[in-house]
């Protein structure tokens, strides 16, 4: 008996093997539909950006200027949002593949779909888990990287 005692070892391995190709292929495309780089300086200038208008609030600004730091803003957000959806355009297909055409042809023998699919479910959601902090220290990382050297080329040409 595998790990979930209704599934035979080999489908749990094939399972297991599925849900490590697609969350590849899931962090692949995220990676490279959308640029991490202008995703990360998106997200510091919207911080910036933030920043800006709660010091606007707080020093009660005209609303013209709150307006106007606004129409700065959104289009930042418009660019963030849709290029986090690019992704979403292979990662949901492939998804809808693997558990409706490629899940159900298993060799199952006297296993169970639901068992299968739950397996591929747990797999992928721990392996998202673990991959997304990853990803996340990492962009962190050079997301500081990056900072120090744009302030130190402004240090340079003052």
């Amino acid at each position: 008996m595998g790990i979930i005692p209704v599934l035979p070892v080999n489908v749990e391995m094939m399972v297991i093997v599925i849900a490590v190709v697609y969350t590849a292929v899931s962090i692949l495309a995220q990676r490279k539909l959308s640029n991490p780089k202008r995703m990360r300086e998106i997200q510091y200038k919207a911080k910036m950006m933030q920043k800006e208008m709660n010091e606007m609030l707080k020093n009660k600004a005209p609303q013209e200027q709150l307006m106007a730091k606004q129409k700065e803003f959104m289009p930042l957000m418009g660019e963030q949002l849709k290029s986090s959806m690019k992704p979403m355009m292979v990662i949901l297909p492939l998804l809808l593949v693997v558990y409706y055409v490629l899940m159900p042809v298993l060799p199952l023998g006297a296993g169970n779909l639901n068992s299968s699919k739950e397996l591929f479910f747990i797999v992928v959601f721990a392996l998202g888990i673990v991959s997304a902090i990853v990803i996340m220290v990492y962009d962190r990382a050079k997301t500081k990287k990056e900072i120090a050297a744009q302030k130190a080329a402004e240090q340079a040409t003052q």
